[in-house]
C-alpha cells in the first residue's frame, strides 16, 4: 500500500528545520534561537506556519515528521513495543484505567524518557488515550489514561502496524496549511483569500472570532474551566481555532467534524466535572443526559443535537447527492454552536 504521509514532497528549508529539531531529541524547542542559527541558510520569508502541521506538532517533531527526516530511528520501534505493551496489559487487567511510563519502560527495557516520548507521540496519533500528564521538564508524558467508555481500549486491540496508524493521523489532519494542497477544478470557486494558503496566527483568529461570534478567547476560557487538564485546554483551544479557519475559508465538511468533535468533548468533561455519569459514552449519550439532567436549556441541548447529526451526516456514504453535503451556512453554524453551549457551561459552574 502506497501510504499518503510518505508523499510529502519537503523543501529545502523544511527539511533543514526538520533535521535540525531531529538533533534536538525531543527536547525543548527554543523556536527564536534556532532561527537565528540557521539565519543564513533559511529563506527570509521561511516560518513555521509553512511547515505542514502533521510535521512538527508544539515545535517538536510527530512520528510523521520523524519518518521524513529519520524512518529508521529507534523510536518507531519503542511506540510499537509501547502499544503491544499497552494491549498485553488491557488483556490481563480489562479494568486498567491508565498506564506510566516507568511501567512500560520496565517491561519494555527502555529508558523512562523514551518511554515518555513514545507515549507523547501515541497520544498525537488519536484515539489510544483520554487524557495525559506531561513530565517536570515539559517534555513527554509521565502517564496517560484511557477514556472511560466501551471504546476505550479498542485502538489497542485491534492495533496491527504503526504505519497505518500513521495514514490515518495524516488523513484526519485537515488544516488550513494543507487546504492549500487541495486540487481544485477550474469552476470551483475559491475560499476566502484572506485565510487561504498559511495558518493565521492565533491571537489574530481570535481577533476575528470576537468580532464574528462576539466571543474572545479568555471569555470563552472562563467558560470552559472545568476543563483542568492544561494540555487538553491547549487542544480544544487550537481546534476551535481550526475549526473557524475551516468554515471561514468554504470547507464546510472539516469544519463540522471538527465542531462536533469539540463540542462531543467538551459536554464529556462538563458530565465528568459535575460527577454525573452519562446514559452512554457517546455523543447522543452526553446530550440527552445533559437534558434529563436539565443541565443545559432545552435549545441549546437541540443545537448539540443538531451538531450530532451534522457530524453524522458528513461520513462519506451518506453523502449520496447535493442534497446531503454540508453547506457553508451549516459549517459556520455548527462553529458557532460550540461558543453558544458554552454560555450554558458558564451558567452551570458558576
Amino acid at each position: 500500500m502506497e501510504y499518503q504521509f510518505k508523499q510529502i514532497k519537503l523543501s529545502n528549508a523544511e527539511r533543514l528545520w526538520l533535521t535540525e529539531i531531529l538533533k534536538l531529541n525531543f527536547s525543548k524547542v527554543d523556536v527564536k534561537s534556532l532561527k537565528v542559527n540557521l539565519w543564513k541558510k533559511l529563506p527570509r520569508d521561511f516560518g513555521l506556519n509553512t511547515v505542514d502541521n502533521r510535521l512538527i506538532r508544539d515545535n517538536r517533531l510527530t512520528l510523521v515528521g520523524l519518518w521524513h527526516v529519520d524512518p529508521t530511528n529507534r523510536m518507531f520501534l519503542h511506540v510499537v513495543k509501547t502499544i503491544e505493551t499497552a494491549r498485553d496489559l488491557i488483556l490481563k487487567n480489562p479494568g486498567i484505567s491508565g498506564i506510566q511510563a516507568s511501567e512500560i519502560a520496565r517491561l519494555v527495557g527502555m529508558t523512562e524518557r523514551e518511554a515518555e516520548i513514545a507515549l507523547m507521540l501515541i497520544y498525537d496519533l488519536g484515539g489510544f488515550f483520554g487524557s495525559a500528564t506531561g513530565t517536570d521538564r515539559g517534555t513527554g508524558f509521565r502517564q496517560v489514561s484511557f477514556r472511560n467508555n466501551d471504546s476505550a481500549y479498542d485502538q489497542f486491540l485491534k492495533f496491527e502496524e504503526l504505519e497505518q496508524q500513521m495514514e490515518e493521523f495524516f488523513v484526519r489532519g485537515a488544516s488550513s496549511r494543507n487546504i492549500k494542497n487541495r486540487k481544485r477544478s477550474k469552476s470551483e470557486s475559491m475560499p476566502n483569500s484572506g485565510y487561504f494558503g498559511k495558518r493565521p496566527a492565533s491571537a489574530d483568529t481570535w481577533d476575528d472570532i470576537c468580532k464574528e461570534l462576539e466571543d474572545n478567547k479568555l471569555t470563552f476560557a472562563k467558560k470552559i474551566n472545568f476543563v483542568a487538564d492544561k494540555y487538553k485546554r491547549k487542544i480544544i483551544f487550537r481546534d476551535v481555532e481550526d475549526a473557524y479557519i475551516l468554515a471561514k475559508t468554504g470547507f464546510s465538511k472539516p469544519a463540522a467534524i471538527l465542531a462536533g468533535s469539540i463540542i462531543e468533548e467538551l459536554l464529556r468533561l462538563y458530565l465528568e466535572h459535575m460527577n454525573i455519569s452519562p446514559v452512554c459514552e457517546n455523543f447522543d449519550g452526553y446530550i440527552k443526559t445533559c437534558e434529563e439532567k436539565k443541565l443545559l436549556k432545552s435549545g441549546i441541548s437541540r443545537l448539540s443535537d443538531s451538531v450530532r447529526h451534522f457530524r453524522n451526516l458528513v461520513h462519506l456514504s451518506a453523502e449520496k447527492s447535493k442534497r446531503y453535503t454540508i453547506s457553508r451556512a451549516a459549517g459556520q453554524s455548527a462553529v458557532g454552536s460550540i461558543f453558544i453551549i458554552a454560555n450554558d457551561f458558564q451558567i452551570h459552574s458558576e
